[in-house]
């Protein structure tokens, strides 16, 4: 089974990690994987093994005939045509009507503002409707079925998953709140800043600057003992230079950076949005909380601080939610049912 996973670049993100460790979990369990960039490889290709095939694009016009039928040729040697996000499944999906190839292409939804935003994209209802569908949540299942009407039994659930990183990148200071999130308004940074302000506590912000606006306006409002950085591509190794950690986006799929925290035994509280936020209270409901009142978050941090914590409790759910085994045989099942379909 020739498998290749098609992103248009690794940037710092949530999605693309997941990128990469889809390859390498492939790639060490010996299946014949390789990786298609449409622009270029990006920041965290050097996470990607490099043993594995990686074509890119280069591509400048998405409507270039040239790049198209390039796209097509490299694509027309793969079983499987694994696509990241929805703009690249767009893309690829107009590659294979004009230039046709004859793998199995797979629409891998990542789509973080689906609780805000369930409306179907242009054309996916129609001519562009995938025929085959991996959510990383139960709220984007239910909207690929519900909405896109596409058949349940080609509907799959694939829960985010991180692979523990034990490097360590040594900073000035220990911080006393980390929050790990690109920088735009959904992900709600500036209410960190606010919280660490009223506790007059430090604060580390970790993340891409994804709106020159809200980062303006965020660089404006810090003070001393908050630090931005965007120059940080792995969090995991910093995640020691905190003492607790934030989350804080109104709506996402993951979140990633949750299961970062549990690997790293960080406590933490955030805002309940996304699939690791329900598979995780279930165990830690105190690092849970459902509104954006400074009170109440700064009385929920204290409560945290003061209680005896089982560390021991993050290993056993880290590996039980979401160790790589189980991640990697689900993926295969997926890959196995839509091979075997004519």
């Amino acid at each position: 089974m020739k498998i290749i996973q098609v992103i248009d670049t690794l940037t710092v993100g949530g999605a693309e990690k997941v990128f990469v460790d889809i390859c390498n979990l492939l790639f060490e369990r010996d299946q014949d994987v390789s990786a298609l960039f449409l622009l270029e490889s990006g920041d965290l290709k050097e996470d990607l093994n490099s043993n594995i095939e990686c074509f890119e694009l280069h591509r400048v016009n998405k409507w270039s005939y040239i790049k198209m039928k390039e796209c097509s040729t490299i694509l027309d040697d793969f079983e499987i045509i694994h696509c990241h996000f929805r703009h690249v499944y767009r893309y690829i999906s107009l590659v294979k009507k004009i230039f046709p190839f004859k793998g199995k292409l797979i629409f891998h939804d990542h789509y973080g503002s689906i609780d805000i935003d369930n409306k179907i994209p242009f054309l996916f209802s129609s001519i562009q409707k995938p025929n085959y569908y991996i959510g990383v949540s139960n709220t984007l299942t239910k909207w690929a079925i519900e909405r896109l009407k596409i058949n349940e039994k080609f509907v799959f659930k694939l829960e985010n998953i991180i692979i523990k990183n034990t490097q360590k990148q040594e900073l000035d200071s220990i911080f006393d709140f980390i929050l790990v999130s690109n920088i735009k308004p959904l992900k709600n940074n500036q209410f960190a800043v606010d919280l660490a302000k009223k506790l007059n506590k430090s604060l580390l912000l970790i993340g891409q600057n994804q709106n020159n606006d809200y980062y303006n306006k965020l660089n404006e409002s810090i003070s001393d003992g908050i630090v931005i950085k965007t120059d940080i591509s792995n969090a995991q190794s910093v995640l020691h230079q905190a003492k607790f950690g934030l989350h804080t986006s109104v709506s996402e799929t993951g979140p990633l950076v949750l299961i970062e925290y549990l690997a790293h035994r960080l406590p933490f509280l955030a805002y309940e949005t996304g699939e690791v936020a329900k598979t995780l209270k279930k165990y830690f409901p105190v690092f849970f909380i459902d509104n954006f009142d400074l009170i109440q978050w700064k009385e929920r941090i204290e409560m945290i601080k003061n209680s005896t914590i089982d560390f021991s409790q993050f290993d056993k759910v880290f590996e039980k939610e979401f160790g790589k085994e189980n991640y990697y045989q689900k993926l295969l099942s997926i890959y196995l049912c839509i091979i075997k379909e004519n």
